[in-house]
């Protein structure tokens, strides 16, 4: 397992006030295997010092956008984004190089080639806020694999991002757990699931999860609670709480998942577009492609949605999947989706889109997506997807004013 980058905490992070010392399990202790059961041990563990564990992403040629003639003909203008607002912005930056004709092993949830091995190591999970410019930048969500975005109360939505070929030092702004997330990683070989608390509802429906063997939570008031703290400089709670990543991968038990997708060759009936919008009664999301990275960019009511070093948030994929929404059991003023079953969905990819139909009849059951013409199986790029789980008729195809609005 190749572990990349050098960094210490951050500053101006201070301890929860639990009562407990803040433990942060090294992550060469628990890379040696010092972490058994659990989370690892309780005196003395060293601070992590590795800013990320993974290797690096690498595309093989034969699936890489950077080779896709359909990738080479669409959103010729769109080089770069951002606009007058955002001077700093700079634009989603490539994941992937090409390795010809590879055939080794490769990463479970994004295709990608595992140049050092697949690495043994659960997924985290973790619930990163989206709530209002107060959540911004988010940390460490661009190394994620996937990222699913959901309806949550009062018209916004939230991440849950899922780590496994690369695991940042620090993932945040870490928020409250919602119903619809155990549905969500009920496919990932037991999971580690990080989310800061939540109300007592959804931590009935979690602890009945985690005896069913669904997943481990870990969370500010229960096991592994050490591994979150809080920045001030970030402002007030709820909108600076943090999560050791790296260390609490580092120390946690379990396997690599399966994978969550089919990779493969660009479908036969993909046609050109640069872009889509999604918009719900408090949000307005776009995603644009951008020819001289090959990546879709992600837009945040009109501006670039930018991550913590000031480079644009980009995928690979992004899977609109329109699904059902009813009120959770476990609190009555918080939509829950419906993420088994089937229904009508669009696959972004090397600048096109594709008309899906999702299926995944149990929650241990990967996503299945079909072509809704011919019924062919359709493969996602190998890269980094983000999921939009949407009500029907919230997508739309964004129109050239709206393009160039956008800067592209």
């Amino acid at each position: 397992m190749l572990l990349q980058g050098v960094a210490t905490p951050r500053p101006g992070v201070v301890a929860m006030q639990l009562g407990l010392p803040l433990l942060r399990v090294g992550l060469l202790l628990g890379l040696l295997g010092a972490a058994g059961c659990g989370f690892g041990g309780e005196a003395n563990a060293p601070a992590p010092t590795l800013g990320t564990i993974g290797s690096t992403a690498v595309a093989p040629d034969d699936t890489s956008a950077a080779a896709s003639d359909t990738a080479t003909d669409v959103a010729a203008t769109a080089e770069g984004s951002g606009g007058d607002a955002m001077p700093t912005t700079t634009t989603g930056m490539p994941t992937t190089t090409i390795i010809t004709g590879w055939t080794g092993a490769t990463h479970p949830l994004t295709g990608l080639p595992a140049v050092d091995g697949v690495a043994d190591r659960p997924a985290l999970a973790v619930k990163i806020g989206n709530n209002d410019t107060k959540s911004l930048p988010q940390i460490g969500i661009q190394s994620a694999d996937v990222v699913y975005e959901t309806h949550i109360e009062n018209g916004v939505t939230r991440f849950l991002a899922i780590f496994q070929s690369e695991v940042p030092l620090t993932v945040g702004l870490v928020r409250s757990a919602r119903s619809s997330d155990i549905d969500l990683i009920g496919n990932l070989n037991r999971p580690v699931f990080a989310y800061w608390g939540s109300n007592q509802g959804v931590g009935d429906e979690v602890a009945e999860a985690e005896r069913q063997g669904t997943f481990v939570p870990v969370s500010t008031n229960g096991e592994g609670q050490a591994f979150f703290f809080r920045d001030e400089a970030r402002g007030e709670a709820p909108y600076n709480g943090f999560l050791d990543a790296a260390a609490l991968v580092a120390s946690a038990p379990g396997g690599a998942p399966d994978a969550l997708f089919d990779f493969g060759p660009l479908p036969s009936s993909a046609v050109t577009t640069k872009g889509i919008g999604w918009r719900t009664p408090r949000r307005e999301i776009d995603w644009v492609w951008d020819h001289a990275t090959a990546r879709w960019l992600r837009f945040h009511r009109g501006a670039p949605l930018l991550d913590e070093t000031g480079v644009q948030l980009a995928a690979d994929n992004v899977l609109v999947l329109y699904v059902d929404y009813r009120m959770s059991d476990a609190d009555l003023e918080s939509p829950q989706s419906i993420t088994t079953g089937s229904g009508d969905g669009w696959l972004l990819r090397d600048g096109t889109i594709t008309g899906v139909t999702w299926s995944r009849p149990f929650i241990a059951d990967r996503w299945s997506l079909a072509d809704d013409d011919t019924g062919d199986r359709v493969n996602l790029r190998t890269g980094r997807t983000w999921v939009a789980l949407a009500r029907l008729g919230e997508g739309i195809l964004l129109d050239p004013e709206r393009i160039a609005e956008l800067g592209g």
